[in-house]
């Protein structure tokens, strides 16, 4: 019968690890585009006191699936990516597979939270899914029609990887998906991805340098995650089975620079698609304080996929990720429309002592000499977070000398386009400036230079010179 429905909810089983109460739970699958429901569909909390019982499993998966076919689903699965239309049958069979844990891992990413909880960090983990592949191999319930998945932690860490991987390759699994550090090289998924008809290891690299590598990811295997990637991509049957992945992290790689580098390494390493994405992806939804941020993430994605062009490779994005951000951006754009008259101006000087919190804001006019870049965050952080604040936020940025020259204008630069505002000044800077050059490469900001001169051929070569350089931006430039 053709309705909509999800793979994983007619046919997946998903295993996990409680890091808390080190049960393994038993679910029906770990997507959601709502991270603050906690459940994500389980079944079981706690299988080293519980057994097992398929017809359970089966019955809970015939109330799903009669349910879809009233167009009625979980709250967990509103907006979903994994949601289709299609013809689905009614036999009762697990062909999805799904092992999951977050503690055991050979990395300690600074945006991981479970790397900042000491007593869950690295702690060995009781995983035992042999029993289960038993059960439902001698129940005739398995098959490998479908896919064999991963998700948190490290997944080559489970002690059960390797076996399961050889298991579902050479019962021919059409798909296997691994998210991945790339510190441990697997034989077993190496051999894998030679066969599979469809795959995609995922290893978060999240940097363009070693410098950068080390201080996001907590190792100093930066070195070794590239040969690893490299000898995956020479035995999978398909080069886009390997994809290096980016995890926008806020005032470590979300820069231009970083972006570049990465995908400059990637194209010398032979890679063809990479995924681009957000730590507020897997910590956040749209209630989260992080949503401050997604207006920065998309534009950071723009440009991510705009320097990909150049080398030809294909970028993708988290579905569940980018389908939070659209929300959040269009809820943005749907208030603002509905509430035009409500937005006025902020001006910012060094006079300023109250702010109206209860305002909603538009543009912001910022005189930068004598305000403290802390006293500013503060400001924009809640008017922001808090949402009084326009999507197409502008801030229009002035001193009483060259702006270039004040010593808070690349802090206060960065501040403004990490929350998402696009800016507009005055400068009569020629030479090279590494944050003008963020600030036209990763926004719709717009710079006036004042170029004037008593002697006309002098404008002539400072023009001639800033459009050079900005070669690429030139939409985004003025004169005086």
């Amino acid at each position: 019968m053709k309705y909509k429905s999800c793979r994983l909810l007619e046919h997946g089983i998903y295993f996990y690890v409680d890091p808390g109460t080190q049960h393994l739970i038993a679910g029906h699958c770990c997507n959601t585009d709502h991270l603050h429901f906690n459940d994500r569909l389980y079944m079981y909390f706690d299988l080293k006191n519980e057994k097992l019982d398929w017809n359970y499993i089966f019955s809970e998966k015939r109330k799903l699936r009669e349910n879809a076919k009233k167009g009625i689903y979980p709250c967990q699965c509103d907006g979903c990516f994994e949601l289709i239309e299609r013809d689905w049958d009614d036999e009762d069979y697990i062909n999805h597979l799904t092992a999951g844990h977050i503690m055991k891992c050979n990395s300690r990413c600074i945006y991981c939270p479970t790397g900042r909880i000491p007593e869950w960090h690295n702690k060995e983990q009781d995983i035992d899914i042999k029993p289960v592949i038993a059960e439902l191999t001698q129940k005739n319930l398995l098959k490998y029609n479908g896919s064999l998945r991963f998700v948190g932690g490290e997944p080559t860490l489970i002690k059960e990887f390797d076996w399961l991987v050889d298991l579902f390759s050479e019962n021919n699994v059409p798909e296997i998906y691994v998210p991945t550090s790339g510190i441990r090289f697997s034989e077993s998924l190496c051999k894998a991805i030679e066969k599979v008809e469809s795959a995609a290891i995922v290893i978060s690299v999240d940097s363009g340098t070693k410098e950068t590598f080390e201080k996001i990811k907590g190792t100093k295997f930066y070195n070794v995650v590239w040969d690893n990637l490299q000898k995956y991509l020479a035995h999978a049957r398909e080069k886009n089975f390997v994809i290096p992945k980016f995890i926008l992290f806020t005032n470590y790689n979300d820069t231009s620079f970083e972006i570049e580098s990465w995908l400059k390494k990637c194209s010398e390493t032979g890679v063809v698609e990479v995924q681009f994405d957000s730590e507020h992806s897997v910590s956040s939804s749209e209630e989260c304080e992080n949503k401050k941020y997604v207006n920065r993430t998309v534009k950071m994605l723009e440009f991510a996929q705009k320097e990909a062009e150049k080398y030809n490779i294909k970028v993708t994005s988290f579905l569940a990720f980018m389908n939070r951000a659209k929300r959040i951006y269009e809820k943005q754009k749907n208030f603002f429309e509905e509430n035009k008259g409500k937005f006025r101006d902020l001006t910012v000087d060094a006079s300023v002592n109250n702010v109206d919190f209860n305002q909603y804001y538009k543009n912001l006019y910022l005189n930068i000499d004598n305000i403290s870049v802390n006293y500013l965050n503060e400001i924009l952080d809640r008017i922001v977070r808090e949402e009084k604040y326009a999507y197409n936020r502008k801030a229009y940025l002035s001193s009483s000398r060259e702006i270039t020259q004040n010593p808070d204008f690349n802090e206060i630069s960065m501040l403004l386009l990490r929350l998402g505002f696009d800016l507009e000044f005055e400068t009569k800077e020629i030479k090279f400036n590494k944050t003008i050059d963020e600030i036209l490469k990763t926004s719709y900001s717009t710079v006036i230079f004042n170029i004037s001169s008593n002697i006309p051929f002098m404008s002539a070569i400072k023009k001639s010179r800033i459009l050079n350089q900005y070669k690429n931006y030139s939409d985004k430039i003025k004169f005086n």
